[in-house]
């Protein structure tokens, strides 16, 4: 009776793991891919956390946008230590990859380069976090870029409030995903990080220009996770 016990706990727990993990990671096949361009960036201030309890001058969508827009070079330069990155600046006027997104209908932010935003693929908000795209599309990009991979990526930006004294930080959950010539998903890497300075107590936090690079921050430093894993 206790070794019966003792084994559906044991069960219990795989299928609680695999609830938990299963959706956010994919093995790494990467062998095909030695050239990658970064199709999509996008940001969600997710259910207005980080706008909520915010003290500071400058409406914080003019923050994320202004941070958002040097989110792509960081990227780039970090996935450019794997494989060969096509910049982004160089195809934003690309008649196909303009042509491959769709009409922008739900609330993230996305860079401009250029002066031009980049496009998103999906109007489902499941898919665009999970690094989702359709795997015809994901061929036709590959192909109208030269490049053997595109790389999605998506990071939803949150405070973190806890602790004894209620602090609250910035925290960011990211998702790196990959897509080859074939239009399989060969990468799906998900990792939160929470940043590293106190930004208030209780909810309420400063956000301002400086502040803000506590997000980035915290996005890179999960990047850097996720680059190394490849």
């Amino acid at each position: 009776m206790k070794k019966n016990f003792v084994l559906a706990v044991l069960c219990s727990l795989v299928v609680i793991v695999g609830l938990v993990s299963g959706p956010d990671a994919l093995a790494k096949d990467t062998g095909s891919i030695k050239s990658v361009a970064i199709v999509s960036l996008t940001v969600s201030d997710v259910g207005g956390s980080v706008n909520s309890g915010s003290i500071g001058s400058t409406p914080v969508a003019e923050l994320i946008t202004a941070t958002v827009n040097n989110m792509i070079t960081d990227a780039e330069n970090k996935l450019g230590s794997k494989w060969k990155v096509t910049k982004v600046s160089s195809f934003i006027d690309n008649a196909d990859y303009k042509k491959a997104g769709v009409e922008k209908t739900l609330t993230v932010f996305s860079p401009k380069v250029n002066g031009k935003e980049m496009p998103i693929f999906t109007q489902v908000s499941k898919e665009i976090k999970g690094g989702v795209i359709d795997p015809q599309k994901a061929k036709d990009l590959c192909k109208a870029l030269n490049v053997d991979g595109v790389v999605l990526i998506f990071s939803e930006w949150l405070s973190k409030t806890g602790g004894f004294v209620p602090t609250t930080k910035a925290m960011s959950k990211n998702i790196l995903s990959v897509w080859d010539s074939n239009g399989k998903q060969v990468v799906k890497e998900r990792v939160d990080m929470v940043g590293n300075k106190t930004l208030g107590v209780g909810g309420f936090k400063a956000v301002n220009n400086e502040t803000i690079e506590e997000w980035r921050d915290s996005y890179n430093r999960a990047l850097d996770k996720i680059v190394s894993s490849l």
